[in-house]
């Protein structure tokens, strides 16, 4: 998401880490999560910062990804699946990334945001302005399969 502002990354970064929880990382910890981090376009990279309190997430979160959350665990539930992935943890709402971009680097020009949480989303892009647009999020997908999905056999109902 981008847009020209004069919010500072560092302003923003300490309202992060205090009232969100957030913690830094660097971009090879990024990298190390999940190797598909690598797609993004870091030209105008500033900060990343994760977010892995499941309490924290949880004040964070509207009622539509609490739902949307409690399905994606049930069917995690019901496959033999790794849990500890990276993609995993962003779907179930046990992770969230905040990668802040800045163009000039002091100010927020942009953001992306990996994981469920109405509450940070609408608190950075409120310091974006009104032009933002919700660019493709790959676990949406998932998630439009996921409320289709209709379990069979002998174990269900």
């Amino acid at each position: 998401m981008k847009n020209e502002n004069k919010y500072s990354i560092d302003n923003i970064s300490k309202n992060l880490i205090e009232n969100y929880g957030a913690e830094e990382i660097t971009l090879e910890d990024f990298f190390n999560m999940d190797e598909n981090n690598e797609v993004y376009s870091f030209e105008d990279i500033s900060k990343i910062y994760k977010i892995d309190n499941e309490g924290v997430i949880e004040k964070l979160l509207s009622e539509e990804e609490k739902a949307q959350i409690e399905l994606t665990i049930e069917h995690l539930n019901n496959i033999d699946n790794d849990d500890s992935s990276y993609l995993d943890k962003i779907s179930t709402g046990q992770l969230i990334i905040i990668v802040l971009e800045s163009k000039d680097k002091v100010n927020l020009s942009g953001f992306i945001m990996e994981g469920n949480g109405k509450v940070l989303f609408d608190y950075l892009t409120d310091l974006i302005g009104n032009d933002v647009k919700k660019e493709f999020n790959k676990l949406d997908e998932i998630i439009e399969e996921l409320k289709e999905f209709k379990p069979y056999g002998k174990y269900f109902k």
